[in-house]
C-alpha cells in the first residue's frame, strides 16, 4: 500500500534536501517540488499502484506519492540522480528530457491497449514541454487511438525562469480541447534549480559521470551467430533483407515507421510482406513520435524494428536516439531496457538519389552521438549478421540501408 501523504509531509522532504544542499552534499542539479502539494496529493487519488507515472526533471513529489520510499529517493538524490529517479517495480519513469516523454507515454499506452491491460499512463509535464511541438504529436496520437493515457500540465508559469506572457504573448494560456489533458495552474516555491544560498563547492565530493551512471558491460555474441538463422550463402542484398526481416516478424518483432503497411509502395520497401499485417504500426511522418512509441514498447515488452524510410530524417529523431534509446538503460542502472533496432534507409546513388536533403548519409555523426552499435552492411551476409547481432543483443542498435544495395 503506498504512503497517503500530507502536503505538510512532502513540504519537509524537499527542505530536507534543499538543507543537504546547503550542507554541501549535493554539488550537482537538481529541482525542488513546491506550491502544488495539494493539487498533487488529489491527482494521485486517481493514480493506481501498477498505473505508469512518467515524472521530469521536478519528480520528488511523484515518486514519493507513487510509493517509493523517501529513503531510496533520497538516496538516489545523493547520488546525482534527482532527474533519474526510477522503480521498474512500480512503473515509475523519470526523464529531465522532457520534450521526449509524452511520446514514451503514448507507446507505453499503446502497448498496454495492445495487451489488454488495465492499467494507465499519467505523464506529467511543465508549461515549457506544453510548448514543444512533440507534446501535440502525442497528445493527438493518444486522442486518436483512444489510448489510456493522460497528461498532467503543470503550470508554474516558467519555462526555466522565463514567463508565459514573455515566451508567447497574447497566446499565453493555451486551452487544450482534449480529454487526454489535464492542466492545473500553481506558484512555485522555489527557483528553477537547486535552492537559495551559496555553498562551498571546495567542500563538496563529486564523482564523474561512470560512477553515478555505470558503463553497461560488453555483449558476448555466440561464435556461430548466423546459425541461428536459415541465411543462403550468396543471397542477394534484397533478398537477405526480406528474409532477416521474415525471422524477425517470427520472432515477434514490431515493425514502427510509415509506408510499413501492406500497400503498394509501402511494406517498407517490400521487405515486410511476410509479416502479419498485427505487427505493423503504421505512423504520422513525425520522426520523434515514432521513437517514443519504439520505446515506450520496449518497456512492455514488446520488440520494436523502427523503420526511416528516409536516413537524413533520422535528424528529427536526434534527441529521442542520443537522450532516450541510448541512455535510458544506463541511467537507470538497467531497471529499463530499450531493445530497439532502427533501420536507416538512404537512397545513395542510381536511380534511388532523391536530390540533396533526401539522399544525405550520416552514418559517421551516429557512431559520434550513440553509444550503441551502428552498422552498415555492404553484403547480404553482412545485412544478416547485423540485424541478428542487434536482436541477440537486446540492445540498441542503427543499421544503414543503401538503396543501391538493393
Amino acid at each position: 500500500m503506498r504512503k497517503e501523504w500530507t502536503a505538510q509531509e512532502l513540504i519537509a522532504f524537499e527542505d530536507r534536501i534543499g538543507e543537504l544542499y546547503l550542507d554541501n552534499q549535493l554539488p550537482f542539479l537538481f529541482h525542488l517540488s513546491g506550491g502544488n502539494e495539494q493539487q498533487l496529493i488529489d491527482i494521485f487519488k486517481d493514480i493506481k499502484e501498477g498505473d505508469y507515472v512518467i515524472s521530469n526533471h521536478r519528480s520528488h513529489y511523484h515518486a514519493l506519492l507513487h510509493g517509493i520510499p523517501p529513503d531510496v529517493i533520497e538516496d538516489r538524490i545523493l547520488n546525482g540522480r534527482s532527474m533519474f529517479i526510477y522503480d521498474r517495480d512500480r512503473n515509475f519513469f523519470c526523464s529531465a528530457i522532457i520534450g521526449g516523454t509524452p511520446a514514451i507515454a503514448a507507446g507505453i499506452a499503446w502497448a498496454l491497449k495492445k495487451k489488454g491491460s488495465d492499467k494507465k499512463v499519467w505523464c506529467f509535464i511543465g508549461d515549457g514541454t506544453e510548448d514543444n511541438g512533440h507534446t501535440y504529436e502525442a497528445v493527438r496520437y493518444v486522442d486518436g487511438f483512444d489510448l489510456p493515457c493522460t497528461f498532467i500540465i503543470e503550470n508554474n508559469d516558467r519555462s526555466v525562469e522565463t514567463t508565459n506572457v514573455q515566451r508567447w504573448g497574447t497566446k499565453a494560456d493555451y486551452e487544450w480541447n482534449s480529454p487526454s489533458v489535464m492542466k492545473y495552474k500553481y506558484d512555485i516555491t522555489y527557483p528553477h534549480a537547486r535552492k537559495p544560498g551559496m555553498i562551498d563547492l571546495s567542500k563538496a565530493v563529486k564523482k564523474t559521470d561512470d560512477e553515478y551512471f555505470p558503463r553497461l558491460a560488453e555483449v558476448s555474441y555466440p561464435e556461430n551467430l548466423k546459425g541461428v538463422t536459415n541465411y543462403v550463402p550468396g543471397l542477394s542484398y534484397k533478398d537477405a533483407a526480406n528474409q532477416v526481416m521474415t525471422e524477425l516478424g517470427q520472432d515477434g518483432a514490431v515493425f514502427i515507421g510509415y509506408n510499413v503497411h501492406n500497400s503498394p509502395g509501402g511494406n517498407a520497401m517490400g521487405t515486410l510482406k511476410n509479416v502479419p499485417d498485427d505487427q505493423k504500426l503504421e505512423t504520422p511522418v513525425a520522426e520523434n513520435l515514432m521513437a517514443g512509441l519504439a520505446i515506450g514498447m520496449g518497456f512492455e515488452g514488446f520488440k520494436p524494428v523502427l523503420y526511416f524510410e528516409r536516413h537524413d530524417f533520422i535528424l528529427v529523431a536526434m534527441d529521442a536516439i542520443v537522450n532516450h534509446i541510448d541512455k535510458i538503460e544506463r541511467i537507470s542502472h538497467g531497471e529499463y531496457t530499450v531493445p530497439v533496432i532502427i533501420r536507416a534507409v538512404t537512397a545513395d546513388a542510381g536511380p534511388f538519389y532523391s536530390g540533396i536533403t533526401h539522399s544525405q548519409d550520416f552514418t559517421d555523426m551516429l557512431r559520434t552521438a550513440v553509444s550503441f552499435p551502428v552498422y552498415d552492411p555492404i553484403t547480404g551476409e553482412d545485412l544478416v549478421l547485423a540485424f541478428k547481432k542487434a536482436q541477440h543483443s537486446g540492445r540498441p542498435a542503427i543499421i544503414i540501408e543503401r538503396k543501391s544495395r538493393y
